[in-house]
């Protein structure tokens, strides 16, 4: 999810200013649809190219870390430029990055720079969204259009899976970097509809952000090479990083959020089961390829079962939370995760079980979201709690980026079931880590 920043309404009369909201969130719609369809596709792209799953991950878990990092920089540049300039720019960026793509559509190593910079762009849209919410609209409405956000991703991922399997079936994986040129598109509405807002001076913590950056990409280069040099690499900038935010009085966050125990272990639980998530959707497709030889436009319909489970899951969300405690939710989520994970081992495999283990999975971590989000910030004074969602939205992309890489290494040297069987046993070790640091914080309480 997106960066949140604590905001007040500015003078912008409501009306005039929901009036913008159906374009901000229509581009919120299409970014997500783009960077989806990209992720199914990671398996067309590496038949293509001839290149391994490990390699064809990066141009999906490099764009991930981009958009996670993007995410710091809008919401930093929010409160000294325009949203509407902020959002043409991050058109334009989607614009280059996609013709960039689509012309060097041969060369893997310019592919993934082009959607690197393609996802800078793609950053700008949640982002921006939650904050102009939150800078716009009356706060008694703010929930409501929030929720929006929610929903909205859930379709994309439905809408997205859809494109990028008949697109690459039918078409080529290739013209996928073409639809994103509809963008331009928005930008006239995005003048027009958007208010003009005063500049105020403000910070962007550049290197709190470029070592943040270094620390995941040597974890990631790891994962992809095995070279111990990214090892001594990660702990260097990792000490780095942690002497820094010590410090600097404008590092993007301090040290005294992890000397916090409940903000510090959700945080490692949550980086340990979301690199889970999105390690699962992209062994899917290939899963599914190598097995039973389906076309992608095939294995695009049998993930919207998935999908739509947890849209219905996420609109239920506030009245489950009325029912079970957050450390009820939670443990029954990722109980259902092991176990759809381990589905296909424990009966078989079939076409069938798969789509099962899939609607459990997807439906469990809709579930899982808000409790686990909750069990992060409750401890954190109100006025902080912005700069708290902030980083725990950072730190799941770059756990999503890390968890596709080590599943595609895995699916170079095992086979997809004993794939399967490793990220279940990694979610049921996130289960004991929040059953012993987290949940006995949690009946203190």
């Amino acid at each position: 999810m997106a960066t949140i920043t604590e905001q007040t309404p500015q003078n912008t009369p409501p009306f005039q200013a929901k009036r913008a909201v159906p374009v901000i969130l229509l581009f919120f719609v299409f970014a997500l649809i783009i960077d989806n369809s990209f992720k199914l596709v990671s398996v067309a792209i590496g038949d293509d190219l001839g290149i391994s799953a490990t390699m064809v991950s990066l141009q999906a878990s490099l764009a991930g870390l981009v958009i996670g990092i993007g995410a710091v920089i809008y919401a930093s540049l929010a409160d000294s430029i325009s949203i509407r300039k902020l959002l043409v720019a991050g058109i334009i960026l989607i614009c280059i990055g996609s013709i960039i793509g689509y012309i060097f559509q041969d060369s893997y190593l310019i592919i993934v720079i082009a959607r690197m910079i393609q996802t800078a762009g793609l950053a700008a849209a949640e982002t921006l969204y939650v904050i102009y919410v939150m800078k716009h609209l009356p706060k008694d409405e703010q929930k409501k259009f929030l929720g929006l956000s929610t929903s909205s991703y859930s379709l994309s991922l439905v809408i997205g899976s859809i494109t990028g399997g008949f697109v690459s079936t039918y078409l080529s994986w290739s013209t996928l970097f073409l639809i994103p040129l509809l963008s331009l598109i928005l930008i006239p509405f995005i003048l027009k509809y958007l208010p003009k807002e005063r500049s105020r001076k403000s910070h962007v913590d550049l290197i709190g952000l470029i070592l943040i950056s270094a620390i995941t990409t040597s974890v990631l280069m790891y994962l992809t090479d095995f070279n111990w040099i990214f090892i001594m690499s990660f702990v260097a900038t990792a000490a780095l990083f942690l002497g820094y935010i010590s410090k600097s009085k404008k590092a993007f966050i301090g040290i005294s959020f992890f000397q916090n125990k409940r903000f510090a272990s959700v945080l490692a639980i949550a980086f340990v089961i979301y690199s889970v998530q999105l390690g699962y959707i992209f062994i899917f497709p290939f899963l599914l390829q190598k097995m039973y030889d389906l076309q992608l436009d095939t294995i695009s319909l049998l993930l919207i079962p998935g999908y739509v489970t947890a849209i219905i899951v996420g609109s239920l969300s506030g009245k489950i939370a009325k029912v079970l405690t957050n450390k009820q939710a939670v443990s029954i989520a990722m109980g259902i995760i092991v176990f759809s994970l381990a589905l296909p081992g424990l009966i078989g495999g079939s076409i069938p079980v798969y789509v099962i283990s899939m609607l459990l999975f997807s439906g469990s971590f809709a579930f899982m979201y808000a409790p686990l989000l909750d069990s992060c910030v409750r401890s954190i004074p109100a006025e902080m709690s912005g700069t708290a969602i902030g980083f725990y939205s950072l730190v799941l992309n770059v756990s999503a980026s890390i968890g596709i890489t080590y599943t595609a290494s895995l699916m170079d040297v095992v086979s997809f079931g004993t794939v399967l069987w490793i990220l279940s046993s990694i979610t049921l070790f996130a289960l004991l880590m929040y059953g012993l640091l987290v949940g006995r914080l949690t009946e203190s309480k």
